[in-house]
């Protein structure tokens, strides 16, 4: 993890560098979140390695994040692990469901016991995140992390007054 950096965006400010050469550059991996019928960002192609994930940011319902999805956000931190660059992850807002992937990655890169500095990094990055319940509730399960992943972040929830 050492040579990994996360940034969690909108969808519009992931356009903005993604239609940079010069900014997109740097990125190595794009892990895009949206509902079907949202857009993609523009210049979401000019990002060859990429995971591009469908579903609303309801925490209940049929339309939102299920177990293979965060599945799916594990499986690409462990293969990052040794990986070097930066991840850009968004979502429509940028608040709820890429701050929420952001913290499983860090969550997966840190270890077990590591979970408030996880989200920690999460904040020092984008101080709006508000990371999706149940996609925190579905890692906390599938990391075996025993409610550890979301007591933090509902500890965070409380202390803003959430």
């Amino acid at each position: 993890m050492h040579g990994l950096s996360i940034e969690v965006l909108s969808r519009a400010e992931a356009s903005d560098i993604l239609c940079s050469p010069e900014r997109c550059a740097g990125v190595t991996w794009l892990v895009s979140i949206g509902e079907p019928h949202n857009e993609l960002p523009i210049g979401f192609a000019n990002v060859t390695r990429r995971l591009r994930l469908l579903f609303a940011d309801h925490v209940d319902g049929p339309y939102g994040p299920t177990a293979e999805d965060v599945r799916q956000i594990i499986a690409l931190a462990e293969s990052l692990r040794a990986s070097t660059g930066k991840v850009l992850i968004h979502c429509e807002a940028g608040v709820s469901r890429s701050s929420a992937a952001a913290l499983i990655m860090y969550a997966c890169w840190l270890g077990a016991g590591r979970e408030r500095e996880a989200l920690s990094r999460v904040l020092l990055q984008r101080a709006i995140a508000r990371p999706n319940r149940l996609m925190v509730s579905l890692a906390d399960k599938l990391l075996g992390r025993d409610g550890r992943l979301m007591e933090v972040v509902q500890a965070y929830e409380e202390a803003c007054g959430l």
